[in-house]
């Protein structure tokens, strides 16, 4: 889906657990991806991060300091923490890794992801938004209709999206807050955008409104569960509610000391920046030989920071209904 990094924090509210013998014995498992998320937050020392519900989670958990994603995309990073394997051959550096070698194929003695395993100890599995590659769950193409395959065929009991006014998945990963979407727009597009909309203005408020929904539910069922929900911010394009774009001011917002490129290196082992260039309405297009200002590098900090406070209160509010 991208060529640039994918980073994406997995919260754990309660532990890993594959088999057990009671299910009095068997805690329920809530599972969230945010997507493109780097140690962004408080709690990794970002002091100007507003994300004080994801630094109080984070101190009464596990944060992880030294850990790696295995592949820097985002499909084949994914398939790689869900199947616990290493990347071994050329398919599984590709976004489309899941289609490929897990999608359509029939159920065997190794599961195809540790989900799966989890439902087969008992666990009911229920998943929403971008925990595989694709947003909803389905393969299919950025504008293709939605098809009937499943990218997890045999790990999800349930898997739920609300695409809104948007209609589709891919639709509602690129989305903007008048119904539009980055292919709709055919790229005439800016990468970011601050609409005066509440939360359910965009589709990760939807999800949030979904998991607390389906939290309820599952409380009820009296059997164990595990419920994947995947946000989509703050991936490209840096879209939030106002409200939280109010939350910064520029001018509390401090540069790199060295924007330059290192000395002595190869430009093809640097980043171009090509995912951010592709939305043709950029303020500024960003370069290895022409840095952009820095009026809109601190614009480019609080845009990429609004999406973080977005999910910051998500997280809360899931956090205070399970």
């Amino acid at each position: 889906m991208r060529n640039g990094y994918f980073i994406a924090l997995f919260l754990f509210l309660l532990g890993f657990l594959f088999s057990c013998s009671t299910e009095e014995t068997q805690p329920n498992v809530l599972f969230i991806a945010v997507d493109d998320l780097r140690p962004e937050i408080g709690a990794y020392g970002n002091s100007i991060a507003i994300t004080p519900n994801l630094d109080n989670l984070a101190a009464h958990g596990t944060v992880f300091k030294n850990h790696f994603v295995q592949v820097p995309t985002c499909g084949a990073s994914r398939y790689s923490l869900l199947t616990g394997m290493r990347p071994r051959t050329s398919q599984h550096l590709q976004n489309n890794v899941m289609y490929k070698e897990i999608a359509g194929k029939a159920e065997d003695s190794i599961p195809e992801t540790f989900i799966h395993q989890f439902r087969r100890n008992g666990y009911y599995t229920v998943g929403m938004g971008k925990i595989s590659h694709s947003a909803d769950g389905l393969v299919y193409g950025y504008e293709e209709e939605p098809s009937l395959r499943k990218e997890l065929p045999h790990s999800w009991d349930e898997f739920l999206f609300d695409a809104g006014k948007w209609k589709t998945g891919w639709n509602a990963f690129f989305a903007y807050a008048n119904g539009e979407n980055r292919q709709s727009l055919k790229r005439q597009v800016t990468p970011y955008e601050n609409a005066d909309v509440s939360d359910e203005g965009y589709p990760d408020g939807l999800t949030a409104n979904l998991a607390i929904k389906k939290l309820k539910e599952l409380k009820g069922k009296g059997k164990p569960f595990f419920m994947g929900v995947g946000f989509f911010k703050p991936h490209l394009p840096f879209n939030a509610p106002k409200k939280y774009w109010d939350l910064y001011k520029r001018e509390n917002i401090s540069l790199s000391p060295n924007p330059r490129k290192p000395e002595n290196v190869n430009n093809a082992s640097l980043h171009n920046s090509g995912e951010f260039n592709g939305y043709q309405l950029t303020d500024e297009k960003a370069g290895l030989e022409n840095p952009i200002s820095d009026a809109y590098a601190k614009k480019g900090i609080i845009i990429k920071l609004t999406p973080i406070a977005t999910i910051n209160l998500k997280i809360s509010i899931r956090s205070s209904t399970s």
